[in-house]
């Protein structure tokens, strides 16, 4: 048996399989990987209120890291709040209204939109939360101290392009993470899952060789280059593949369970 101390698990596309369910044999994996003594941490773009029902379902206990890995929670105590600035929020949020693009902004437990709309509605299905509608930029404009955890823009392929391109160019202390081609999420400067397991790590005390991360996506690539043991997914992306020592297979198969025995075992 290899000495895992530490899971660091995706969510989308990763946990779930592609109808955003929990694979019973993926629940059985984590569970039984848990009572080895292994701390299971749930590492997600999703907030807090689309990630802690999920960690209900699978029945484990331990830290979450949300949105990017810029809010780390472990038993009721923040280890990290990583968050954009309400001004440059505010610019953001214009920028998206120039372009037509719609833009969901997430703070703590609150997820806002400026209206509801096909966009607010597949996020709602894929995580089972509704928004609240506001002024963006009244709202935005009004937070003084603290700012935003994240936001998504959500728009055509071309679209989301130009406004990368724009953003880019400027020095506004973001990070700019395509994780679908119609989907920009736009997180702190300096958040991170790689950075996230590694705060974990400390308040461990053990070294990231120790440390079995899943992931399908480019946003992933760092963590499963840092962790000991690095597990792409069968759907994984280039990025995330070249990043990962072992592969797995798909979320439609499983491929967490296979993943979470197989390092285990010290045969992946």
């Amino acid at each position: 048996m290899q000495d895992i101390r530490l899971m660091c698990i995706d969510i989308d596309g990763t946990l779930l399989d592609a109808r955003h369910q929990l694979p019973p044999e993926n629940r059985a994996a984590v569970c039984w990987a848990a009572g080895h003594g292994a701390a299971v941490c749930l590492m997600t773009a999703r907030p807090p209120g689309a990630t802690l029902p999920i960690q209900k379902e699978l029945g484990v206990d331990g830290p979450v890291a949300c949105f990017g890995g810029g809010l780390v929670e472990w038993s009721g105590e923040r280890l990290r709040d990583c968050r954009i600035p309400a001004r440059t929020a505010a610019l953001l949020v214009q920028e998206c209204a120039v372009r037509r693009l719609h833009v969901s902004v997430y703070r703590d437990t609150h997820w806002y939109v400026e209206r509801e709309d096909a966009w607010s509605l597949q996020e709602t299905h894929i995580t089972g939360l509704v928004p609240i509608c506001a002024e963006l930029e009244n709202l935005v404009g009004s937070w003084e101290r603290w700012g935003a955890h994240k936001l998504l823009c959500m728009g055509e392929p071309e679209q989301l392009d130009s406004l990368f391109s724009a953003l880019e160019k400027r020095d506004l202390s973001i990070q700019l993470l395509r994780s679908k081609d119609t989907y920009l999420e736009i997180i702190p400067e300096g958040a991170g899952k790689a950075e996230a397991m590694e705060i974990l790590c400390r308040k461990m005390g053990i070294s990231s060789t120790k440390v079995l991360a899943i992931g399908d996506h480019d946003v992933d690539a760092p963590l499963l280059h840092a962790a000991g043991f690095g597990v792409a997914m069968g759907n994984a992306s280039p990025a995330a593949k070249r990043a990962a020592r072992y592969h797995t297979d798909t979320n439609d198969h499983a491929g967490v369970a296979k993943a979470v025995y197989d390092c285990f075992s010290g045969n992946p």
